[in-house]
């Protein structure tokens, strides 16, 4: 997935918005942006908690435990460290 945008919710985490673009991803999936890995803590799409997300999806992914500044505008989230920002991958959100 690249980030479309990416901001804090008080007393919740940090939130990233974008649209699932192959595969799925799950609450409790762990993502990678570059070489850093993150815990999904939630999904939500049109202010509805999901438990999943598909490919298509526009969601927003809940990290409780990310700072804002790990993430950047147009950066990508994976499922896997490998290839950087720009190889393939199983899943891309």
């Amino acid at each position: 997935m690249r980030i479309d945008a990416v901001f804090v919710i008080k007393r919740r985490g940090v939130v990233v918005t974008g649209r699932v673009d192959a595969g799925e991803v799950r609450v409790g999936d762990t993502l990678w942006v570059a070489d850093r890995a993150f815990r999904v803590d939630g999904i939500e799409a049109f202010r509805k908690s999901l438990e999943s997300a598909s490919a298509g999806d526009t969601i927003g992914l809940l990290f409780r435990t990310a700072e804002k500044a790990d993430f950047v505008q147009g950066s990508v989230l994976r499922d896997s460290p490998s290839g950087g920002t720009e190889a393939p991958a199983t899943f891309v959100l």
